[in-house]
């Protein structure tokens, strides 16, 4: 069966299988309120404190034989997960999958919700290549 999506790759786990409809919602940013005596007209004044990586959600399309990995892998420790797009772009965050409403495949695969809690910074290292490769080359010229 030919299951379309992102695939989705942890590096402890292995292919899960597919993500779409994929929501990533949740970046936060912490305030820090400086203000003090000595703050201009006695505005407040604050500056950005810690930073939430959010949620990554979607739907998995699996197949059967992935159902007890899914299983081992939900509420684990953190691992670096992988979705790759279509496009070969991927985006590499690190996290643990907080939920999963599993299906019990009766066909060749299921689709159930599931959520990626992340942890720390994500990033894309395809898409980060090529944009330092262009500003290298604007800068020499």
């Amino acid at each position: 069966m030919d299951l379309r999506g992102a695939t989705l790759v942890g590096s402890v786990t292995g292919a899960l299988g597919k993500l779409s409809n994929i929501d990533y919602s949740g970046l936060t940013a912490d305030e820090i309120d400086v203000t003090n005596a000595d703050s201009p007209n006695s505005w407040n004044e604050y500056e950005g404190g810690f930073k939430d990586g959010g949620i990554i959600s979607g739907d998995l399309l699996y197949v059967a034989a992935t159902f007890n990995t899914i299983l081992e892998a939900f509420a684990a420790a953190n691992e670096t997960w992988t979705l790759t797009l279509s496009d070969g772009n991927a985006l590499v965050v690190t996290g643990h999958i907080r939920s999963a409403s599993l299906s019990v495949p009766l066909r060749d695969a299921a689709k159930t919700p599931i959520e990626i809690r992340v942890s720390g910074m994500p990033y894309w290292p395809s898409s980060s290549s090529s944009s330092s490769s262009s500003s290298s080359s604007s800068s020499s010229s």
